[in-house]
């Protein structure tokens, strides 16, 4: 049976009124949200699905960037790198380096040399005492709004050989995995709203 990707589930015409009552209500909420509220939404499942995919592309680390527009930073809300404590809670400024111009722009970017461009900002690899070779980042949605970025880095020592790269089987990869962890995040939201979450 081919599989045309639309379900053969009719509306409810109830449903549906309130349907748009809670997108708004989850968006209001997630407007608003911190990094421990984040943390959260982020269950065993969602974190098995991010880490397969950053192994999966080669990444040395990946990372949620978690949007506050209202302060003008990403903030880093999750990382799957041995530096992980140290690196939760940093921010990141919206109008500086690529992550932001990701959010901004809301299209994935990868660079394999990522050391030469001006537009990188040093600032976490000066904090961690680590090189970003290259990078690849991909926007990041739930609730129903663009909430921030996912990216991942292949990292190296000052003198050690150059990284693997990243290529464009890697950054359908990583959007797609935003897209399932979205999808995840969502179902997590709504069962919650509707008082189902114990299903």
């Amino acid at each position: 049976m081919p599989v045309t990707g639309s379900l053969n589930l009719v509306a409810d015409p109830d449903l549906a009124a309130a349907g748009a009552q809670l997108e708004d209500r989850l968006m209001r909420w997630a407007d608003g949200i911190q990094v421990p509220e984040f943390l959260e939404l982020i269950d065993p499942l969602v974190s098995r699905v991010l880490a397969a995919a950053f192994q999966w592309v080669g990444a040395s680390e990946g990372t949620i960037w978690l949007a506050n527009p209202g302060s003008g930073h990403l903030v880093a809300a999750f990382n799957t790198g041995p530096q992980a404590s140290d690196l939760i809670g940093f921010e990141q400024p919206l109008d500086q380096g690529i992550v932001s111009l990701v959010y901004a722009n809301e299209q994935a970017y990868c660079e394999n040399e990522i050391a030469g461009r001006e537009t990188h900002d040093t600032t976490l690899d000066r904090k961690l005492g680590k090189e970003t070779a290259a990078l690849l980042a991909v926007p990041f949605y739930f609730a129903f709004g663009l909430r921030g970025v996912i990216s991942c880095v292949q990292l190296r020592d000052a003198d050690g050989p150059p990284a693997a790269g990243f290529d464009s089987r890697h950054v359908e990869e990583l959007a797609s995995t935003a897209t399932l962890a979205e999808r995840l995040i969502n179902s997590r939201l709504l069962l919650a709203s509707l008082g189902l979450d114990h299903v």
